[in-house]
């Protein structure tokens, strides 16, 4: 693999770093840490008699994961760019990953699948998509840390559709998931 192939992946995992600490917090803290458990759909149907989000989407884990995307956000102004848009930055990417998640379980509850069962590639790109839609529409990337380009969008995509069911399958070998998915 060539240096330049190399080095635009360390920058696609660079750029997507806050969604990724986003969509995993939740996982690790929720449950473990935190044992409160408040849904984010506060229990409601939508009109097709289901859950608008399902139980496993949990206030308390919108928030640890959009926190999640601030404090790396946080991390690259202290260590890497003294340029404030970048905090801002970290948490808007955190907060289109949380978005992302739980959109793909508003899909997956109207397509009767259920909450913990996989829905590839949804589960894999929804927190991504979303996370790079929002930076995009505000424009905060190239304020901050740097234009994304669908260079990069394409790069972390592979990268998470590899990198996911690993990251699944170990937090299911050390009980922070019930599932392997």
């Amino acid at each position: 693999m060539s240096s330049n192939a190399v080095n635009l992946i360390i920058v696609s995992v660079t750029y997507f770093l806050p969604a990724l600490i986003a969509n995993a917090l939740p996982v690790v803290f929720i449950g473990k840490v935190i044992k409160r458990k408040t849904p984010l759909d506060m229990g409601r149907n939508f009109i097709d008699s289901r859950r608008l989000l399902g139980p496993n989407k949990t206030v308390e884990g919108f928030l640890i994961g959009v926190i999640g995307g601030l404090i790396v956000g946080l991390i690259y102004y202290v260590a890497l760019l003294r340029n404030p848009c970048i905090i801002l930055y970290g948490l808007l990417m955190g907060l289109g990953a949380m978005i992302g998640d739980s959109v793909n379980s508003f899909i997956k509850r109207r397509l009767n699948i259920p909450s913990g069962d996989p829905f590839i590639p949804l589960d894999q790109l929804s927190f991504i998509l979303f996370s790079y839609l929002l930076v995009k529409v505000t424009g905060i990337d190239g304020l901050s840390i740097g234009l994304i380009n669908l260079y990069h969008l394409s790069i972390i995509i592979v990268v998470v559709m590899i990198a996911h069911p690993l990251s699944n399958l170990i937090a299911y070998l050390l009980k922070l998931k019930d599932k392997p998915w």
